[in-house]
C-alpha cells in the first residue's frame, strides 16, 4: 500500500485481540473509569522568560532563566535553535522609574587607557556593566563616538555623527552624536572637530584634555604610520596659550596633559591657524555636543527607528546592542554569545529582529565580536562577575563601559535566600540516604548578600543535618518531591529539592584522564543515576575514593575532585563508591610518539575503493621523508565515495591488520591537503573485534599539515590499523581530488586496565516475556541498506524476511527508522517502493523516517517523491507517534522547521486529555552507545536540547513520552529523566557491534498501553510507570537456536543455563539484553527479576526455578521438567531430570 499520509488517525488493522474486546465491552458497561476527555490536561511550561518574548526568527528549543539582580533590574539568560543555528544571549531590563536605579559610563580613568569591563568597575559598587563603544583597535584604544559620564562629563567626542544611546533628565534616548566646539582668537571662530578622539579629519582642529592619557597626540594626526606633514599642538590653561609647537617630534611623545589644561592640535592646512598663536595669547575653547544629554556611549547601526527595523546588516558575530521604549523609561540591554559551539552570535538583521520582538522602540548596535561583554552581580552574592562568554577566550580590554547601579539601602536584611551550595546541574536532587549541601543568605534592599543564622527546616522525605547556622546537609529520605526552608526571624525562603529512586549507579565526568605533562592535574566530578535516568551530583563527603601510589586524589569543595600525579611517568585506576555503587577512572601520566608507519614500505601498500576511482603512488612527504599520493575521481557517483591506502599486512589472509603498541590515545597524520573537505579516517579493527573509524578534521587546507585523529576512551585495546580513508559524503559535490600522507605516528601513554563500560539493562526491553497482548502494536525495522543494482542481495533478502515476520505478527504500524535504501538514487528508491509493495501492500499501514542513507546518493526529493513528507504526526488512539528527520545528521540540517514542528506536536499533545502518550521517531539518536559515538546526533547542544524537550514534556504534563531511533547497528535501551531510548538494530546490514553490545540482526516490536500512559508529574514507581506504558519486544534473526542446561540436576542445586541463537552467516548470538525470548516450559516456575516475582517464584509448586536474568536454573523439588526458549518463535527445549542425592548415589 502506499505509505501513511500526513496525520492519519490509526484504527486496528490487525485481527482485534480477545483481551482487546473484554477491555471494550468493559467500558461500555462502565466497570472501568475512563479519563473525561473535557478534563483539562496540564501544558508544557513555557521557560522563565521574565515576559520576554524570546521565541521570535523562527527558533526552537528555547530555554530561559530570569532573576532580578537589583530594584528595577532584571536579567534574563536564554538560548534558542534559529535557522543559521545556535544563539545564547542576555537581556537585561532596566526600569528607569526605579528612584533607586543609576547609570554612568565609566571607562579606566583615562579614555585611552583601556581595562577590562571587570576592571572599570571594580569597587565602583556597579550592580551590572556592559562594554560601550567601538574603540581606536591595536592603536590608542581611544573610543571613536562621543561619549558622555554622568559623573566626569564629556569624555570623547567625534567630529562625524554616529548613534548613542543617551540619557537626558532620567529618560533614555538614542540619537545621533557628534562635537560641537570652537576656537575663538581674537574674535574670529574656527571650529574644533574633535575631543579626545583618536581620529581627525584633514585640516580640522582637536581638542584634548586630561583625560586622553598618555598615549601620543600623533595619532589623531595620523600617526604613527601615516602622520600629516603639517601638525601644530598649543597648550592652554585657564584661556592663554602656554606653548606652542610645529614640531613632529613633540607630538610623537608620551602625552603629558595636566588637570586644568588642555592641548589643541591640529593637522594639514589647520596646523597653521595654532601655528600662528603666541605664548601668552588668550584663547576661548568652547566644546560640548549636539545634544543635551547627561550621559552618553556611542555605538554604530541604529537597527530599530521610532519602532520600524532598518536594512542595516552585517555577518554574525557576538553582539551588545540597547534599546529604549515609546517614552523612555525602559532599557533594554542585549548580549549574545559568538564563537562557541551553542552561539554562532547574531546578524545585525538578527539582533533587530531579536529587539524588535522585545518591543524595543529605537536601538543602537554597540562594539562586539571580542568586546561583548556582559558582568553582573548576581542576588545573594558580593561581587559583579561575567555572566557571558567571550569570544576571544577571556575578557578583552576596551574603551569604555556602560554601568548600572543601585542605591537601595545596603546592609539591612530584608530578605533571605536558600539554595543548594553547589553550582551543578541537577544540584535541586539527591538520593536516598545521600546528601546535598544547602547554603542560606540574607538579601538587602539592593540584592546584596548579607550573612545571617537561622533554622533549616524540611518536609519529609528529607533529613536536615545542620552544620552551622546558614549551611545544612540533606539527605534524602523517600522518593519523591520535598522543600527546605529557612527562616530568620519573621523573614523564610524555601527551595524545592526531589529525592531520586534508589541510586543504580555513578558515572565521573571523564572516564579517561591523560596528563601529558607530571606537572598537571586533572578535576572530575561525579553524577548518579536511578533506573529511570534522572541524575544528581553525588558530593564529594559520599564518595569514598581508592588509587594507586602514581595519583593522589583530593577534594575540590563540595563537588569535585583533583587528580594530581606522584610520577614523571605511570597509570592508575582510580576507583570512586558511592552508596555501594563504584566506577572507575582510568590515569596516565606522560606519553611517548611511536612509528606506526613512515611509508619507507609506500609500494607494498595497495589501494581499495567505494564508488570512486584513482591512484596510489609513493610520494615525498615533509623533509624528504617518505610519503604516499592518493589521487582519486569522485565524480563517478552521488553516492559516498571513497579512496583507501590499505596497509600491507591486509594482503595477508585472515590478517587483522598492523598491530600498534600500547594503548593508543590518538594518532598523527600529516596530509597535504587540497582544500577540497574530503574527510580522512583512518579504520581500525579493536580488541573487540569490531571494525572502528578514527575521524580526522576535512581537509580544508592547502599544504602539508598534521592532523590528530583520537582514540575514543573505553576502546577496547590492542588496536590494529588496516586503512587509512579518504571520503566524501556530500552528495552536491563531485571533484578529483589529491592528496598525500606522511608520517603516521600513535601517542601512547603507559598501560592502564581500561575502565568497563557500564552495561545498562533497561527493562524497558523484556528479555523475558511479550509484548502481543498490549492495545497498541507498532513494529519497527531500520538499515537494511540494499540497492537496486543487487536485488538478490544479503540485504534485500534480510529486509523482505523481516517485513514477512513483521506482518505475520499483526501490528497496528510498521515504522521504517531510517536506512531502508544505501545509496537513495531514483532506482534505489523505486526498488523500496516496490520490496515494501511486495512484501506488504494494503495489508499494513506503514511510516517511512528518512534516515542519512535516504540522502546519501540523491536528493530527499527522491524520497519525498515516493514516500511523502520527512516529518509527520500520527494519531494511533490515545497515543500520538511523532517522526522527525535527521538524515543530515542532525535536525536543524535536515529539516530547518521540525524542530518547531515538534515543540508544536507535544503542545498539543500535552493539550488534549485524550493523549496519555507520545513516541517520537529519529534515525539518529542523541547518544550512541558505543565507544566510538560515531552514530549520535552530530549537533550535541541539538541532542541535549531535544533529549531535555522530552523530559520537559514528562515532567510538565504526567504523560509518557519515549524516543525510538536507529543507525548505531546495535539494539540498545536506556533511559533519561523518565523517557525511555530505544534504538533499533539492523534489519538487514550486518551489525556494527559485537553481540555483547546488542550487535545482530532483527527488529523490534513497541507494546503500548495508553491506559498507563498518565502516570502524573510525579509517577507512583521507579521503572514500572515507564514499562506499563511502552515496552519492547527485540525480535532477533534466528536461523537455529540452541539451548545449553544441565540434562540431570540434583535437589537443592544451582545450574548455568544459556541459549544462543545463530544467525546470518554463523553470527552466535547469546539470548540476553537486549534480545527478548520467552523462557518457560513442563514444570518450570520463571522469575524474571519484575517486581514480586522472585516471592511468587519461591511461593510456586514445580522441578526447577529458572531465572534468564541471573542466568541459573534451581533444582527444588524430584521429577522431570522442560526447560524451553523461544526466540522471535523458534523453539528449543531439554529435559531437565530432577533427583535426590541419595537416588543420584545410587
Amino acid at each position: 500500500m502506499s505509505p501513511l499520509p500526513t496525520s492519519p488517525g490509526i484504527g486496528g488493522q490487525r485481527r482485534r485481540r480477545v483481551l482487546v474486546i473484554a477491555l471494550a465491552a468493559a467500558i461500555a458497561a462502565g466497570g472501568i473509569a475512563v479519563d473525561d476527555a473535557r478534563q483539562a490536561s496540564p501544558a508544557v511550561a513555557a521557560p522563565d522568560a521574565g515576559g520576554l518574548d524570546l521565541g521570535g526568527g523562527d527558533s526552537s528549543l528555547l530555554t530561559a532563566e530570569t532573576e532580578t539582580l537589583a530594584p528595577g533590574l532584571v536579567l534574563t539568560d536564554f538560548r534558542r535553535l534559529q535557522p543559521a543555528g545556535w544563539v545564547t544571549g542576555h537581556v537585561m531590563r532596566a526600569d528607569l522609574t526605579t528612584p533607586t536605579l543609576e547609570l554612568d559610563v565609566l571607562d579606566s580613568g583615562t579614555v585611552t587607557g583601556g581595562a577590562t569591563v571587570s576592571q572599570q568597575i571594580d569597587g565602583t559598587g556597579a550592580v551590572a556593566a556592559i562594554n560601550g563603544d567601538y574603540f581606536d583597535l591595536n592603536a590608542s584604544g581611544a573610543p571613536v563616538g562621543t561619549n558622555v559620564s554622568a559623573s566626569n562629563g564629556l569624555r570623547t567626542a567625534s567630529s562625524a555623527p554616529r548613534q548613542a544611546f543617551t540619557m537626558t533628565d532620567g529618560l533614555a534616548a538614542v540619537q545621533e552624536l557628534m562635537v560641537e566646539g570652537v576656537l575663538t582668537v581674537d574674535g574670529v571662530e574656527t571650529p574644533i572637530r574633535g575631543v579626545n578622539t583618536p581620529g581627525l579629519s584633514v585640516d580640522s582642529i582637536g581638542w584634548y584634555t586630561a583625560a586622553w592619557g598618555t598615549h601620543p597626540l600623533s595619532r589623531p594626526l595620523g600617526g604613527p604610520g601615516s602622520l600629516a606633514a603639517s601638525v601644530a599642538m598649543v597648550v592652554v590653561a585657564d584661556g592663554v596659550v602656554q606653548s606652542v609647537t610645529t614640531d613632529r617630534e613633540a607630538v610623537m611623545a608620551p602625552a603629558a596633559i595636566a588637570d586644568g589644561t588642555g592641548v589643541l592640535v591640529a593637522r594639514d592646512g589647520a596646523a597653521a591657524t595654532l601655528a600662528a598663536l603666541r605664548v601668552g595669547q588668550a584663547v576661548d575653547v568652547t566644546v560640548g555636543v549636539n545634544e543635551d544629554v547627561d550621559l552618553a556611549v556611542s555605538g554604530a547601526q541604529r537597527m530599530i527607528v521610532d519602532g520600524v527595523q532598518t536594512p542595516d546588516d552585517q555577518i554574525e558575530a557576538a553582539r551588545t546592542a540597547v534599546g529604549v521604549n515609546r517614552d523612555g523609561t525602559e532599557i533594554t540591554v542585549v548580549s549574545i554569545d559568538g564563537r562557541a559551539g551553542d552561539s554562532r552570535g547574531m546578524t545585525i538583521q538578527e539582533l533587530g529582529d531579536l529587539m524588535h520582538d522585545l518591543g524595543v522602540h529605537n536601538a543602537v548596535n554597540l562594539d562586539g565580536g571580542g568586546s561583548t561583554t556582559l558582568a553582573a552581580r548576581r542576588p545573594g552574592t558580593f561581587e559583579a562577575e561575567i555572566v557571558n562568554r567571550p569570544s576571544d577566550g577571556n575578557e578583552r580590554v576596551v574603551a569604555n563601559s556602560l554601568a548600572f547601579f543601585s542605591t537601595a539601602p545596603g546592609g539591612e536584611v530584608t530578605d533571605v535566600a536558600v539554595a543548594p551550595a553547589i553550582d551543578a546541574a541537577d544540584a535541586d536532587a539527591v538520593f536516598p540516604r545521600l546528601g546535598r549541601t544547602v547554603s542560606a543568605i540574607g538579601l538587602d534592599a539592593n540584592l546584596t548578600g548579607v550573612p545571617v543564622e537561622g533554622e533549616f527546616r524540611a518536609l519529609p522525605g528529607l533529613a536536615v543535618e545542620p552544620i552551622d547556622g546558614a549551611t545544612a546537609v540533606l539527605r534524602g529520605v523517600r522518593t519523591g518531591e520535598s522543600r527546605v526552608d529557612f527562616r530568620v526571624g519573621g523573614l523564610m525562603d524555601d527551595a524545592s529539592i526531589r529525592v531520586l529512586g534508589e541510586l543504580r549507579r555513578i558515572r565521573p565526568s571523564t572516564t579517561v584522564v591523560a596528563l601529558p605533562d607530571p606537572g598537571q592535574t586533572a578535576r572530575l566530578t561525579v553524577t548518579g543515576l536511578d533506573a529511570d535516568g534522572f541524575t544528581a551530583p553525588i558530593e564529594t563527603a559520599d564518595v569514598s575514593v581508592e588509587s594507586g601510589a602514581d595519583v593522589t586524589v583530593t577534594a575540590d569543595g563540595r563537588d569535585a575532585f583533583v587528580i594530581t600525579p606522584t610520577v614523571e611517568s605511570g597509570s592508575a585506576t582510580v576507583t570512586f563508591t558511592a552508596d555501594g555503587r563504584s566506577v572507575d577512572v582510568a590515569v596516565t601520566i606522560g606519553h611517548r610518539s611511536l612509528t606506526v608507519a613512515d611509508f619507507a614500505d609506500g609500494s607494498e601498500w595497495t589501494a581499495a575503493s567505494d564508488r570512486a576511482t584513482g591512484t596510489l603512488t609513493p610520494a615525498t612527504g615533509p623533509d624528504g621523508v617518505p610519503a604516499l599520493a592518493l589521487d582519486y575521481d569522485f565524480t563517478k557517483s552521488t553516492g559516498t565515495r571513497g579512496y583507501y591506502a590499505v596497509v600491507p599486512e591486509m594482503s595477508t589472509p585472515g590478517s587483522l591488520g598492523r598491530r600498534l603498541d600500547g594503548q593508543p590515545q590518538a594518532l598523527t597524520l600529516w596530509i597535504n591537503g587540497d582544500g577540497s573537505g574530503v574527510w580522512p579516517r583512518i579504520q581500525m579493527k579493536n580488541g573487540a573485534g569490531t571494525t572502528i573509524n578514527l575521524d580526522g578534521p576535512n581537509v580544508t587546507w592547502t599544504g602539508w599539515r598534521q592532523a590528530r585523529f583520537a582514540v575514543p576512551a573505553g576502546t577496547p585495546y590492542p588496536l590494529h590499523l588496516q586503512r587509512i580513508r579518504m571520503l566524501e559524503i556530500r552528495s552536491a559535490v563531485q571533484y578529483h581530488g589529491h592528496v598525500e600522507i606522511a608520517g603516521l605516528e600513535s601517542i601512547v601513554a603507559p598501560d592502564v586496565a581500561q575502565p568497563a563500560a557500564p552495561v545498562v539493562y533497561d527493562p524497558v526491553i523484556t528479555t523475558n516475556g511479550t509484548v502481543e497482548d498490549r492495545p497498541q502494536l507498532v513494529a519497527v525495522m531500520s538499515d537494511s541498506q540494499f540497492v537496486a543494482r543487487s536485488p538478490e542481495s544479503g540485504q534485500v533478502a534480510g529486509a523482505r524476511r523481516t517485513l514477512r515476520e513483521i506482518l505475520a505478527a499483526e501490528p497496528d504500524l510498521l515504522v521504517i527508522d531510517g536506512d531502508f535504501v544505501d545509496e537513495a538514487s531514483e532506482a534505489d528508491i523505486a526498488f523500496a517502493k516496490r520490496i515494501l509493495d511486495e512484501e506488504i501492500g494494503d495489508r499494513l499501514p506503514y511510516v517511512y523516517v528518512p534516515g542519512n542513507h535516504e540522502i546519501m546518493g540523491g536528493p530527499i526529493a527522491n524520497f519525498e517523491a515516493a514516500f511523502g513528507e520527512t516529518s509527520r504526526s500520527i494519531a494511533l488512539g490515545r497515543t500520538q507517534l511523532v517522526t522527525l528527520n535527521s538524515s543530515a545528521g542532525s535536525f536543524r540540517l535536515s529539516d530547518r522547521d521540525q524542530l518547531v514542528f515538534l515543540e508544536q506536536e507535544l503542545a498539543a499533545a500535552a493539550a488534549d486529555a485524550s493523549k496519555s502518550g507520545v513516541v517520537v521517531f529519529a534515525h539518529h539518536p542523541a547518544d550512541d552507545p558505543l565507544p566510538s559515538k560515531a552514530s549520535q546526533l552530530s549537533d550535541r547542544y541539538e541532542a541535549a536540547a531535544f533529549t531535555e524537550a522530552l523530559a520537559q514534556f514528562r515532567a510538565d504534563t504526567g504523560k509518557s513520552v519515549a524516543v525510538v531511533n536507529a543507525h548505531v547497528g546495535v539494539f540498545h535501551a536506556t533511559s533519561t529523566d523518565g523517557v525511555s531510548q530505544l534504538i533499533n538494530g539492523n534489519s538487514g546490514k550486518a551489525p556494527a557491534g559485537t553481540p555483547e553490545t546488542g550487535g545482530f540482526t532483527g527488529w523490534t516490536m513497541l507494546g503500548i498501553d495508553p491506559s498507563h500512559g498518565k502516570v502524573g508529574p510525579q509517577p507512583a514507581s521507579i521503572v514500572e510507570d515507564r514499562t506499563r506504558w511502552l515496552q519492547a519486544e527485540v525480535h532477533a534473526r534466528v536461523d537455529s537456536i540452541a539451548l545449553d542446561v544441565p540434562e540431570v540436576l540434583l535437589v537443592g542445586e544451582t545450574a548455568p543455563i544459556s541459549a544462543t541463537v545463530t544467525q546470518d552467516d554463523g553470527r552466535v548470538v547469546p539470548v540476553r539484553w537486549p534480545m527478548s525470548a520467552i523462557w518457560g516450559g513442563d514444570g518450570i516456575t520463571v522469575e524474571d527479576g519484575g517486581v514480586g516475582t522472585a516471592e511468587r517464584a519461591v511461593a510456586a509448586s514445580g522441578v526447577l526455578r529458572l531465572n534468564p536474568a541471573t542466568g541459573e536454573v534451581n533444582a527444588i523439588a524430584p521429577g522431570t521438567g522442560t526447560v524451553e526458549v523461544v526466540v522471535n518463535g523458534q523453539r528449543a527445549s531439554v529435559e531437565v531430570h530432577v533427583v535426590e542425592a541419595e537416588a543420584s548415589a545410587g
